[in-house]
């Protein structure tokens, strides 16, 4: 029995699919990395991300490397891993302590040009000591999305919650956020922030409105980074020169 048009069309369905799951798994072994300094940041950034790029079909994971006093081991690790040779998109928290972390690996000679790096929030909120100006994850949404997560039923009791017009009177929006809040709170009896600050980040994410600047510019980064750095199928190595078979054949004197 012959070749019919179903077990051509077939043939061309299931070569297809095989070229699709291929390039899927390129995909993941050519990830680009965008590391994040904590849980927070890697539960909230999937959450963001999600309307404005996917991140699995264009090969982009989110690494934690939990807290800026790891980063220079976690850089050095993946440089004696197959993974060194790829571009590393590094957030940190735009705070003296984590900008120390990153001169630190720069001095150490962790960062290369295919490593790029992006502060959190990208620009200045909040004034630390010794007159720095940045901010810190909380700091890169607007403060009214800030207040009604902290003070939402999610994150504090009512016995808390409560006072959230005091703490508003209080608050100064030009010093570190979350550091007034849990002084706060601590005067009034409530220090289980070790377990709110996830569920915190988590409430920041779903309930913007509007994705924060920062995290729109980082989408953005992730993307001309993909660009610049595409997929390569597997099959798409270099041949050996090989006159008359890939290369023009030698001519005879």
């Amino acid at each position: 029995m012959g070749t019919t048009w179903n077990d051509v069309a077939a043939e061309m369905a299931i070569a297809e699919l095989h070229d699709e799951a291929v390039m899927k798994r390129a995909a993941l072994e050519q990830a680009i990395y965008v590391f994040v300094e904590g849980e927070s940041e890697e539960i909230a950034l999937a959450i963001l991300l999600t309307g404005r790029l996917n991140l699995e079909k264009i090969g982009a994971k989110i690494a934690n490397y939990n807290g800026h006093g790891n980063l220079s081991a976690a850089l050095r690790l993946l440089n004696l891993t197959l993974s060194h040779n790829r571009p590393i998109i590094v957030t940190y928290d735009n705070d003296p302590a984590s900008t120390k972390s990153i001169k630190k690996c720069q001095q150490q000679g962790l960062l290369n040009n295919q490593t790029y790096l992006f502060p959190m929030p990208t620009h200045p909120i909040v004034k630390y000591s010794f007159g720095h100006r940045g901010g810190s994850f909380e700091e890169c949404f607007p403060v009214k999305t800030f207040l009604d997560a902290a003070f939402s039923s999610e994150i504090l009791p009512t016995s808390v919650s409560e006072y959230r017009t005091k703490f508003e009177l209080e608050f100064d929006p030009c010093k570190p956020w979350l550091r007034q809040l849990k002084k706060f709170t601590a005067g009034i009896g409530f220090t289980e922030w070790s377990v709110r600050k996830l569920l915190l980040a988590k409430t920041l994410a779903t309930m913007c409105d509007k994705l924060p600047l920062t995290f729109m510019e980082l989408a953005d980064l992730i993307q001309d980074v993909r660009t610049n750095y595409p997929v390569v199928h597997p099959d798409d190595v270099e041949l050996p020169k090989i006159p008359g078979l890939t290369a023009p054949s030698e001519r005879l004197p």
